[in-house]
């Protein structure tokens, strides 16, 4: 990446001890930045291990010997008094890996005056993304980083305001350290980084990461070879910190709300619960939890989630139960919102009873709010879309494709709700075996009895049931001489990676009867890979227009009930079949061309901000 211009900027290299990895940080760093107009400040901590002896005999670098161990604020604040113009914090136990590193934070710096504080993607030694910037989850106060330690395939690619980043790879503009000073000397090490971005925040100044640039980073290795105390020291940090900021943490939450609903899941619930929490609280919404299976003491892996959990229970709040209709009796709040949506083109009339006893009514889409009127729900209906996240669906994730053949997937749960028969039909007599094509079924077998309880999005696991799935495949007794289909039966995909299975396919197929399409098809839009659906129901409203839906279906009743979905056409899903592998090029423009917009449209974040203009629309009465 070349520059129309470039700040000058030093950057800051802190040592103490751990020469190997001082040497492969600034072997790194030095070989291969491409900012042309840069100098290197590596400030010494006192070490005792060679690593003065190696970085007098450095060439490239202006070298500051403090004689002690001045903690990791105190060496860096030495560093910052002995330099001019914009800094980069580096830590020695990163490596570069990336030539043009220092010109993308850069640029993400000056894109914006009131941008003051800019970090970057950190991946660890196995190469998986281990940071895109920082949090701080109440009441634990215990600093936590997004996303944790994921398989680096390319989320957090853009360029996002984030609440804190760490000071292992922090560009600072020289702005900010004259109104708001060095690192805070109370800190020795820890808490130290946040606290800088939240001084810039009062003062007028943005937190971002930049999402093209990446890093090594190897996490706490000066902490290791100098056999620090860990926690202790970070325990100190956090107490100093909490004195200082815990008003500030929680005055910033100037709403309560009450989310009932599953949370450990991998169901529908469950997975936009989690997504919709997270953009609740950073909008300023203190959650509490009351959950609709039995997790209230489990300890659970989202560090953010488990703090809201273990808030206090409050009646006093508006809640809103995202679950099933047989579940809304649960619902115990001051002002009671239901949030639902229906497989069928009506609500049960058992549903409608209890929708009508809440306050108001949430659904996903203009047809379920159709759905629910013609069904007889006399409360006020609202319309709340499902979000995505898109940090992890747009057209750069990574994808595994196979190289020879149009990769048609479907993703199904096997069961009633999907017409995979159909499909099977429809692409096995369509395609012969010398077509490059290929159908992969990404199958989740039937559900376990006690799923029902969740309704019919199955929140409860798999339990078995491949052979089921097998034995349904070899009594539609396919022809012989077709193109290959490959089962993935119950295969343990990380959810986060869903973007590269989407990528990783030419054409997402749905088959399903239900009326409501949860969130695949804008996923794969967001992706920019293009979708073939029914006609019917909220998925027919999402890619309707440009984005075509595909294929005919027709209304049948479904089984156990009185009410209907809808049953994909098999002669249409053929010749749909074949339009997306003879139209390819239009099809992936057309999505591609969709990505960005739903992308924005969609997100969580949106999703959030407009429920949260109603819930203050309650408020004020």
């Amino acid at each position: 990446m070349a520059l129309a211009w470039a700040e000058p900027v030093s950057v800051i290299v802190l040592t103490w001890n751990g020469l190997e990895v001082t040497t492969r940080c600034l072997a790194s760093l030095l070989a291969n930045i491409t900012h042309p107009d840069f100098k290197v400040v590596v400030v010494d901590n006192g070490s005792t291990d060679g690593t003065l002896e190696y970085l007098r005999g450095l060439d490239g670098i202006t070298l500051i010997e403090n004689g002690e161990n001045l903690g990791f604020v105190g060496g860096n604040n030495v560093g910052l008094a002995a330099t001019v113009g914009d800094v980069v914090l580096l830590n020695n136990d990163t490596e570069i890996i990336q030539g043009d590193w220092l010109e993308r934070m850069q640029e993400t710096a000056y894109s914006a005056d009131d941008i003051g504080v800019v970090g970057c993607r950190l991946v660890n030694a196995e190469g998986n993304l281990v940071h895109a910037g920082t949090y701080m989850p109440l009441p634990s106060f215990w600093g936590q980083e997004y996303p944790g330690n994921e398989r680096d395939i390319g989320q957090y690619a853009r360029d996002r305001q984030v609440e804190g980043v760490i000071a292992a790879c922090a560009y600072i503009k020289r702005a900010v350290i004259d109104k708001v000073g060095p690192l805070d000397t109370d800190y020795f090490s820890y808490f130290e980084d946040t606290d800088f971005c939240l001084k810039a925040a009062r003062a007028g100044f943005l937190t971002y990461c930049c999402g093209s640039a990446t890093v090594k980073h190897l996490e706490n290795a000066s902490t290791d070879l100098n056999r620090m105390d860990f926690s202790g020291t970070f325990k100190r940090s956090r107490e100093i910190f909490l004195s200082k900021w815990k008003e500030y943490y929680e005055e910033r939450y100037t709403r309560r709300l009450t989310w009932h609903s599953f949370i450990s899941g991998q169901g529908i619930y469950s997975r936009a619960s989690a997504k919709l929490l997270w953009a609740f609280d950073q909008a300023g919404v203190d959650v509490n939890l009351a959950f609709l299976e039995g997790v209230e003491r489990a300890e659970l892996d989202d560090f953010r989630i488990n703090d809201m959990k273990n808030r206090a229970p409050d009646r006093e709040r508006a809640q809103v139960l995202f679950g099933p209709c047989d579940m809304l009796s649960r619902a115990d709040g001051a002002y009671n919102i239901a949030y639902v949506f229906t497989p069928y083109d009506r609500f049960e009339p058992a549903w409608v009873k209890e929708l009508n006893r809440m306050d108001e009514v949430w659904v996903t889409s203009a047809f379920q709010k159709e759905a629910a009127a013609a069904s007889g729900v006399k409360r006020e209906i609202l319309v709340m879309p499902l979000g995505l996240d898109p940090d992890y669906f747009h057209a750069g994730i990574k994808s595994f494709r196979l190289a020879d053949r149009f990769t048609f997937l479907a993703p199904v749960e096997w069961g009633d709700e999907y017409a995979a028969e159909t499909l099977l039909r429809a692409f096995t007599d369509e395609f012969a075996a010398e077509d490059k094509v290929v159908l992969v079924m990404n199958v989740k077998s039937p559900v376990a009895s006690e799923s029902e309880v969740a309704g019919w999005a199955g929140e409860a696991a798999a339990a078995g049931g491949s052979a089921e799935v097998e034995e349904a495949v070899e009594a539609l007794c396919l022809p012989a001489d077709r193109a290959p289909v490959v089962f993935v039966v119950d295969h343990d995909i990380e959810p986060y990676q869903a973007g590269s299975l989407y990528r990783s396919s030419d054409c997402v197929v749905l088959a399903g009867r239900s009326g409501e399409c949860g969130t695949v098809p804008a996923e794969a839009l967001a992706c920019g890979v293009p979708v073939l659906a029914p006609g019917w129901g909220s998925v027919a409203e999402l890619l309707g227009g440009a984005r075509a839906t595909g294929f005919e279906c027709s209304l049948v009743q479904a089984p156990s009930t009185s009410l209907r979905w809808a049953d994909p056409d098999y002669g249409s899903m053929r010749k749909a079949l074949r339009g997306a592998l003879e139209d390819t090029e239009a099809a992936k423009r057309d999505a591609e061309s969709a990505s960005d917009e739903i992308r924005l449209e969609r997100s969580w974040e949106s999703a959030a901000l407009k429920m949260i203009e109603r819930l203050d629309s309650i408020a004020r009465g």
